[in-house]
């Protein structure tokens, strides 16, 4: 049976609770709770301040960007550690930002550390490294193609496009995204709208595509894993992540993480939906999809859930 703890700002976490998380928002007597979930050890409930009113966008590294109204005050903040690093204000022609996906080249402890933001309604990019005083723009015209998503390997940038290619993001001080081969989607039959990701997992980079049908609510009815094989320049589907999970969050946000560490069985993917409390999991091997109950009290409140790892 899962405990849940009352809200508490005092909650120390330790070791052994830090591993993947999964965030649900809920507001109590006009307070906003964060109920961290996690797949084997179950609920405990924080008030963290630093979440109360900005917009939170998590990383595939731990650390959180929070973006304050306006993009007046940033920061990438730990909320395991409650560790902090002020950044350079994302205010841009003082038009809000409201939909980024956010990566780090390494840790922002690392004086070498690229924050990589890309505003995907836009079609804009914000560079952050190391004493930077203001983030470097860059607004990018690939025509009809745009960025989807963005992800780091081995301290590079990379993206994927609406039109299905894999890329390469220079940074500053020369800005540059470089398309290169395409990825070749198969549409399961009866499949109506798809989401994409871009995932690396120990050196490797994967593409996740999570695929719905309108007249079953909008839930995800499919997900299909291709690995780039970089020899070759082409994307292989593949029914096996190297016994690890790839979790899957929102503003396309996902990340990859040992399943022994988790404690739960290997190649997986596990995901959330809008509106929802619970967290499915779907077995590549098998092609089938289960369910993990979060807690029992838990009020979705319209946001979609967040993954935040441990930070590195």
């Amino acid at each position: 049976m899962e405990e849940e703890k009352k809200p508490d700002e005092s909650v120390s976490i330790n070791k052994a609770q830090s591993s993947p998380c999964i965030i649900f928002f809920y507001e109590m007597k006009k307070q906003r709770y964060q109920t961290f979930f996690n797949l084997s050890k179950g609920c405990y409930i924080r008030n963290i301040e630093q979440m109360q009113n900005g917009m939170c966008f998590p990383t595939p590294q731990g650390w959180m960007l929070i973006v304050h109204p306006h993009g007046k005050h940033c920061c990438l903040f730990d909320p395991l550690t409650m560790s902090k690093k002020n950044l350079p204000s994302l205010q841009q022609e003082a038009s809000p930002v409201t939909n980024l996906i956010c990566t780090l080249s390494s840790s922002p402890t690392d004086e070498n550390c690229t924050v990589l933001c890309a505003d995907m309604g836009k079609r804009l990019l914000f560079f952050y490294q190391d004493g930077d005083t203001k983030w470097t723009l860059y607004k990018y015209n690939l025509g009809d193609n745009y960025l989807s998503n963005v992800a780091t390997c081995d301290g590079k940038f990379y993206g994927l496009t609406l039109q299905d290619n894999f890329a390469t993001i220079d940074c500053s001080p020369n800005p540059r995204i470089n398309i290169l081969e395409p990825l070749n989607i198969h549409w399961p039959v009866g499949a109506s709208t798809r989401i994409s990701y871009l995932v690396e997992s120990c050196g490797e980079m994967y593409s996740v595509d999570c695929f719905k049908r309108a007249h079953k609510s909008n839930k995800t009815t499919h997900i299909s894993v291709k690995k780039r094989d970089s020899s070759r320049q082409a994307w292989d589907t593949v029914y096996s992540i190297g016994g690890r999970v790839i979790l899957l969050g929102s503003e396309n946000s996902s990340a990859s993480w040992s399943a022994s560490e988790l404690g739960v069985k290997g190649d997986c993917i596990y995901y959330v939906e809008t509106n929802d409390k619970r967290v499915y999991c779907f077995d590549l091997e098998e092609g089938c999809t289960s369910v993990h109950m979060a807690c029992s009290r838990l009020q979705p409140s319209g946001l979609t859930p967040m993954w935040i790892l441990p930070a590195s």
